[in-house]
């Protein structure tokens, strides 16, 4: 029976493992999410050998600059001049590489001194391909899907602790409504208030976000839809006002994405709590089943609670025709602004 190829492995094993100085003879680095790759790859080459080695045996090549037979040629020459006796061999953009035959009999008998490096940047490997089979199976395989928005607040805490801190579930969820998905701007502005706050903060609060990454809790995509869960009408629609008028800062595909999230979200947890065959359903219960930290659920059962089921499906439904509307035609002469402030309406209404 055939191995089966190994599945991507953690990125905390891989970093420790590096870390450690016990590096393997083959990574693969891929997904749509660049950034841990990326960061994996540059632990690597900061990990690999002393500084003093790298003129001489450590080698960056791009996918679209090198074929296989050329990276497979670097990967036989031995260390020079070496104390840790090792090349590492770097491939960026590695997705750019038209011809891997080489390098699938390459993988079936690799230079035990040499380490190689396949990143393959913002892409996942062709899982169809008989390369990917054999390499995945030889090597250590990380792949980083894209960073999905519920996962950002859960993922902003985590990268805090790293540092060492904590991080206010609200504010998490700041960082997490300025950054959108991009975990590189995360790693950027935590870094950033490192550097600003005393260095015995313990703690970032909403107010060190607000003053750091220049955000504001009053008028964020956060609180938008706190407003639109309460149905507190007065507060959604001075947000979305706020919002048209700085559209540079706003831009309605982003408030879209987290309201469409949202909502459906929502939907989840009335279905859920559908299957409770019960009169007085429990929502709590539901919105877990649904997959919400239960630090972050408030706003979400406050939304079950003002939003039936048919409504919470009727919003979905107006999210999709107005992101529709948003990249087409279909908007005629308004802007972004008036088409969050028509949609705001909608749903209230």
């Amino acid at each position: 029976m055939a191995k089966e190829p190994s599945k991507s492995l953690s990125f905390d094993a891989l970093r420790k493992e590096i870390l450690s100085g016990s590096l393997r003879p083959l990574y693969l680095l891929s997904g749509e999410e660049s950034y841990l790759p990326e960061e994996l790859c540059r632990m690597i080459m900061e990990n690999a050998m002393d500084p003093a080695d790298r003129d001489f045996n450590q080698t960056v090549l791009f996918g679209s600059e090198t074929s296989a037979d050329a990276i497979v040629s670097f990967c036989q020459e031995f260390p020079m001049f070496s104390q840790t006796n090792r090349r590492l061999i770097v491939v960026k953009d590695a997705q750019s590489l038209k011809k891997t035959d080489a390098l699938e009999k390459y993988v079936s008998d690799m230079t035990e001194t040499t380490v190689l490096v396949l990143l393959y940047n913002g892409k996942a490997m062709d899982k169809r391909t008989s390369f990917y089979k054999k390499a995945v199976s030889a090597g250590a395989f990380f792949e980083s899907p894209k960073m999905e928005l519920e996962r950002m607040p859960g993922w902003i805490e985590e990268y805090v602790a790293t540092q060492g801190m904590k991080i206010e579930p609200d504010a998490a969820l700041l960082m997490a409504d300025s950054a959108g998905t991009s975990l590189r701007k995360i790693v950027m502005e935590v870094d950033k208030m490192r550097k600003n706050l005393p260095s015995a903060t313990q703690l970032i609060t909403v107010s060190d976000v607000e003053r750091n990454v220049g955000v504001s809790r009053e008028f964020s995509t956060m609180e938008l839809t706190a407003a639109l869960a309460r149905k507190d009408a007065s507060k959604a629609f001075r947000i979305a006002y706020f919002f048209g008028a700085s559209p540079k800062q706003y831009p309605v595909q982003m408030t879209l994405g987290w309201l469409f999230y949202f909502f459906s979200k929502v939907e989840l947890i009335h279905a859920y709590a559908l299957e409770q065959h019960s009169s007085r359903p429990n929502l709590k219960d539901a919105a877990a089943k649904a997959g919400i930290f239960y630090r972050y659920a408030e706003p979400y059962l406050a939304a079950a609670a003002n939003y039936p089921l048919m409504k919470t499906m009727q919003v979905v439904s107006f999210l999709r025709e107005y992101d529709y509307k948003s990249k087409s035609n279909e908007r005629g002469d308004a802007s972004d602004g008036e088409l969050l402030l028509e949609l705001v309406t909608k749903i209230l209404n």
